[in-house]
């Protein structure tokens, strides 16, 4: 009987993958690079147009930024289903490690090939697709939906608080889909349940005016250097982070969640292999190292900048040296408090002259493991993919803390191990696209139930 009330939708949505493909095209093309400010308003624009062709009623709403994006349709339901995407992407830099120009939106050996494919544009279509199908068949919606879609995810979500403190009521929803997700090392379906925190900061040394001759580090002092020292200061060999009060308020996995991640079938080597290393930091294996994966803060450099890193050789003493640190966060821990801390550590070991300029920042948000819509998406995906994996949290970071205390958000999507998000040749697997929609469709149906 299910089945028959939903086969003209999830036939139309077979039946017209190839056109679904071509939208997902349209906006792929747009280079929606966040950190660049490139073609923001054109794709708002578009996405608001794909989801007034689904039936939505829609509106733009303008930031110090991106503009943020909202669809909604109430069709009286008693459950409201609410969607979170972005339309931004990251920068598709290195150009010359990509086997295609990153913003062609390549089809080749079943894979759709493009920067922001995989994150976040391709799962925005799936679910954009299901309404078109809803609509175009005259199927009666099973739930209400709600669309949030912004421009500045890849970026830290900066202006998106400008939109939710102004909408509280808009964000309101039974349950909601969260931006990404897919498949595992072993191919099967993963989902999310929370994001870590992110304290996202720059060091920033600068002793000279000017970059100088390198046989004057015998006399002058170098950036680089105090850049380095401060930096060795903030953690020890063991990976401990040494700045004072750091863990103060940390929550730790609760026993429900212990239990949940005792079931998460690693696939250890197949990990290790996929990142070319022998073992795990400090050779962790079984449950410490998933411990670690899903409960523990961070303190990692991203990147490290000073003086000549060209080909050959320049003999320079440079005059600045500047370094990006991101700190990931668990539960009970926030960035305006690990901004004045790291302050204060610095200060305390004598690098007062260190500059660190806050760029950005948000606490770590999960819903519980056992909440009932948890189970309605693992009972929806196991009509199209078979299992799901349940991962208490996911070790990146979103602004999910803005959602969080109206929506329980479960994060699954059209992606595999192979997407390479953030890295060239970013893709997603085609038949994955099309089951992905049929999982939605089946979300609203479960939810309909609850």
């Amino acid at each position: 009987m299910l089945i028959e009330m939903y086969e003209e939708v999830l036939d139309y949505i077979d039946e017209n993958l190839e056109r679904s493909l071509d939208r997902l095209k349209q906006l792929v093309k747009l280079p929606t690079v966040a950190a660049k400010g490139q073609s923001l308003p054109e794709t708002a624009d578009m996405v608001e147009g794909f989801l007034e062709d689904a039936g939505l009623e829609t509106e733009q709403h303008p930031t110090s930024g991106a503009p943020v994006v909202t669809g909604w349709l109430d069709v009286r339901a008693k459950r409201t289903l609410m969607f979170y995407d972005h339309y931004d992407v990251q920068p598709p830099e290195p150009l010359e490690l990509w086997e295609s120009d990153p913003f062609e939106a390549e089809v080749r050996n079943g894979r759709i090939y493009g920067r922001g494919v995989a994150d976040n544009k391709g799962d925005t279509m799936t679910r954009i697709s299901v309404l078109k199908a809803f609509k175009e068949t005259g199927t009666d919606l099973p739930v209400n939906i709600k669309f949030v879609v912004e421009g500045e995810e890849e970026i830290g979500s900066i202006h998106l608080p400008e939109y939710t403190e102004k909408n509280q009521g808009f964000l309101k929803a039974d349950g909601g889909i969260w931006e990404f997700g897919g498949a595992g090392v072993n191919g099967v379906q993963e989902a999310w349940l929370g994001l870590k925190g992110i304290f996202f900061v720059e060091l920033e040394v600068e002793l000279l005016s000017r970059n100088v001759h390198s046989s004057l580090a015998c006399v002058l002092p170098a950036p680089a250097w105090r850049l380095v020292q401060a930096v060795n200061s903030l953690k020890d060999a063991e990976n401990k982070i040494l700045i004072d009060g750091f863990y103060d308020g940390m929550k730790p996995l609760t026993d429900a969640e212990l239990e949940a991640i005792a079931k998460v079938d690693f696939r250890e080597e197949d990990q290790k292999k996929a990142y070319g290393v022998d073992e795990f930091l400090h050779g962790m294996t079984g449950m410490d190292l998933k411990k670690a994966y899903y409960g523990d803060p961070t303190c990692n450099i991203c990147g490290l900048t000073s003086g000549y890193q060209g080909k050959g050789s320049m003999t320079v003493l440079p005059a600045k040296a500047s370094t990006k640190i991101d700190f990931r966060l668990v539960e009970g821990m926030h960035p305006d408090d690990i901004h004045k801390k790291l302050r204060a550590h610095l200060d305390k070991h004598g690098y007062s002259d260190v500059k660190i300029p806050y760029l950005e920042g948000y606490p770590a948000a999960k819903t519980p493991v056992d909440h009932p819509f948890v189970k309605i998406v693992e009972k929806a995906n196991k009509r199209v993919f078979g299992d799901l994996v349940i991962h208490v949290t996911s070790p990146g970071s979103g602004p999910l803390y803005l959602f969080n205390e109206h929506v329980p958000m479960v994060s699954v999507g059209c992606s595999d191990h192979d997407s390479r998000a953030h890295s060239p040749n970013e893709s997603i697997v085609i038949e994955n696209y099309r089951k992905a929609q049929h999982r939605v469709v089946w979300i609203m149906d479960e939810m309909s139930k609850w």
